[in-house]
């Protein structure tokens, strides 16, 4: 690959994992920052910056695995400190695919992805959920497969399939550039299964009694700061979710198995119709 091998020792660097928001960089030491928590849509730590190494971020945030459909895993930490967003393995017949990455996975975690038979393909919605895929990229050696409108963020990672507004790696997984909430985010179409991995590009409330269940749903520019998207967001967001026939939303933190294509129709015409805002809004009340 012309011109790759003089910045190959760039991915050999330690990696070091932000504190506060769970963003990996490779550097020669501790950065002195992190870029993803001094963009607009996050916060910087009000306590000072923390940085952890692979192993001492292993050791502090215990991960955790769980089969939540056939063929679909989750992988998350608990405790963890920062976003802490779940990572998902999808299983078929023509390979595994990963999207998104929790914080830190354990070596029992790796050694899990293993005995289910690795990992072909990887990609993430965004950013806020890229974390520990230098990780999978270093075991498991995938296509990594990401938007060019946010490879800005993958200089911990070496991206090895760009792509624009849609790529089908694996047959019946279908990747979608929805924009909005990064300019690359992206969310992850399950045909079969008729899943949607959403990103954040929608926000759930979940039932304390029951974390499958959904009992609000909501959009925004930047959680945690409450910015709406624009009309102009929505209305991208709406063409893409209107062509895929999905009945179960899964964000990085919620995986709803009560919303589907409808519900999320009409919360986006809901907000084209008025104002655009990042409240919740009862799931029951899109149905009537």
């Amino acid at each position: 690959m012309p011109g790759y091998l003089p910045f190959a020792g760039a991915l050999k660097l330690p990696a070091y994992v932000c504190d506060n928001c769970g963003f990996w960089q490779r550097h020669f030491e501790a950065p002195p920052s992190c870029p993803l928590c001094l963009d607009a849509r996050h916060v910087v730590p009000q306590d000072g910056w923390r940085f952890w190494t692979e192993r001492e971020a292993q050791e502090r945030f215990p991960c955790h695995w769980e089969e939540l459909e056939p063929g679909v895993w989750r992988f998350w930490n608990e405790p963890v400190s920062g976003i802490g967003p779940s990572a998902y393995l999808i299983r078929t017949e023509a390979g595994n695919m990963g999207f998104e990455a929790c914080p830190v996975f354990s070596e029992a975690a790796l050694d899990q992805i293993a005995r289910l038979g690795g990992m072909q393909v990887l990609s993430a919605s965004h950013p806020h959920s890229y974390a520990a895929l230098a990780q999978l990229q270093d075991r498991f050696d995938p296509e990594l497969c990401l938007p060019a409108a946010d490879f800005t963020w993958s200089a911990a990672l070496q991206v090895s399939w760009p792509y624009d507004d849609f790529l089908e790696p694996l047959p019946g997984l279908e990747l979608h550039r929805t924009a909005g909430h990064f300019d690359g985010h992206a969310v992850l179409y399950d045909r079969r299964r008729r899943i949607l991995l959403c990103g954040d590009a929608l926000k759930f409330e979940l039932d304390p009694q029951d974390r499958r269940r959904a009992t609000t749903i909501s959009a925004h520019k930047a959680f945690v700061r409450g910015v709406p998207l624009t009309t102009a967001e929505l209305r991208r967001y709406r063409d893409v979710f209107e062509r895929l026939d999905f009945v179960q939303t899964w964000t990085p933190f919620e995986p709803a198995a009560n919303c589907g294509r409808a519900e999320v129709l009409v919360l986006i015409d809901g907000m084209l119709a008025s104002r655009p805002h990042a409240a919740p809004v009862p799931l029951d009340s899109l149905r009537r």
